[in-house]
């Protein structure tokens, strides 16, 4: 907690949570804020700005990577951070997904089963750039539904020796019938997970089976055959946004995959980056991509909130381009395209903060 008090009472706070995300195959530390809020009678008067910048503080001191939130409109970029993820979910109509046949087995969820679903989730999320990577020894289990409000049901889908193969997160409300986390491989667990949101969807009189998960996630692709509608939403200055804290360090954890993605060619060249936070340069030696804190040559310059957004894959480098936000030396656009793909990126609802 970063707390502003007057007396012994907090008038102003914030938590920060921790979190390993993915970019890629590569994994950062995450600090999440959440829980913000002052006192109604000390509104107005910059305590949250204090209250931010304390914690950004904290998070620089204490060897963060990245920061991530889920912000209101129009205020967190004060402080840097800026949209860096769409919010994606897809719906089919309950009357079609009824015309699934097959599938295994589907049953409550028990305790027993919450290390097995953290280790098919980390699978199935191994190369998800945004996704948390969970412990299968300390996570609690899938609590939280599609809003902070509202809680999880669970079934997993198992084989004949009752072994969990697969799981479907939902809301376990009663006025729609939408998941917030499939987990899974294979047509046996995809037919069993949408016949039984298609029975959820007939129970509760719905018309719709919703799923919040992104078009290239593969339950998505099997649904295509039943016919689906896919839903993104690209927020404007405000939910999924994130900033970098510390820039060598978090350039440091992710070049096993930049290193994938610059790929075999042009190891004569480098790319130097400059921006509001530090500069680094990425550079071969032989075999070895070493990211360091010189900077030389001509730079790439933007600030850190763009550099995250490319990280994140949200945009891509001639997007920042066109919008005047990064200036790249001639030369150097290809290879940067190469190393900041778009993405569809996916912090599930159960990591959140």
């Amino acid at each position: 907690m970063v707390e502003l008090v007057e007396g012994e009472r907090p008038i102003s706070w914030c938590s920060v949570v921790d979190r390993s995300l993915r970019i890629g195959k590569s994994v950062v530390v995450a600090g999440g804020i959440g829980g913000v809020g002052t006192l109604r009678e000390f509104r107005r008067r910059g305590y949250s700005r204090e209250v931010m910048e304390r914690a950004v503080a904290l998070m620089l001191r204490e060897e963060y990577d990245i920061s991530f939130l889920h912000g209101i409109q129009d205020f967190y970029h004060k402080f840097g951070y800026a949209t860096c993820m769409a919010e994606h979910e897809f719906s089919l109509e309950t009357r079609d997904a009824e015309r699934v046949r097959g599938g295994t087995r589907v049953r409550s969820i028990k305790k027993g089963d919450i290390p097995q679903i953290a280790r098919i989730y980390n699978r199935d999320n191994a190369e998800r750039t945004g996704s948390a990577v969970r412990d299968p020894h300390s996570w609690k289990g899938l609590q939280l539904g599609t809003w902070w409000s509202i809680r999880a049901g669970v079934r997993v889908v198992v084989d004949r020796q009752d072994r969990v193969k697969g799981y479907v997160a939902f809301d376990d409300v009663e006025d729609c019938c939408r998941a917030g986390e499939i987990g899974g491989q294979g047509e046996e667990v995809y037919a069993a997970i949408l016949g039984f949101l298609a029975r959820r969807g007939v129970k509760l009189r719905r018309e719709q089976v919703w799923v919040n998960a992104p078009a290239d996630h593969p339950f998505a692709v099997y649904c295509r055959e039943f016919g689906l509608r896919l839903h993104t939403l690209y927020p404007r200055n405000e939910k999924p946004m994130g900033r970098i804290i510390n820039l060598s360090s978090c350039m440091k954890k992710i070049k096993p995959e930049l290193k994938n993605r610059w790929g075999m060619g042009k190891r004569r060249d480098f790319l130097c980056f400059a921006t509001d936070i530090g500069g680094v340069t990425l550079q071969w030696d032989g075999e070895k991509l070493f990211v360091g804190e010189e900077e030389k040559g001509k730079k790439i310059r933007l600030r850190q909130e763009h550099l995250m957004q490319l990280l994140m894959g949200y945009v891509r480098p001639g997007d920042l381009v066109t919008r005047g936000r990064i200036s790249i030396p001639r030369g150097k656009g290809e290879l940067m395209d190469r190393l900041f793909p778009l993405q569809q990126a996916q912090l599930w609802w159960a990591d959140r903060f």
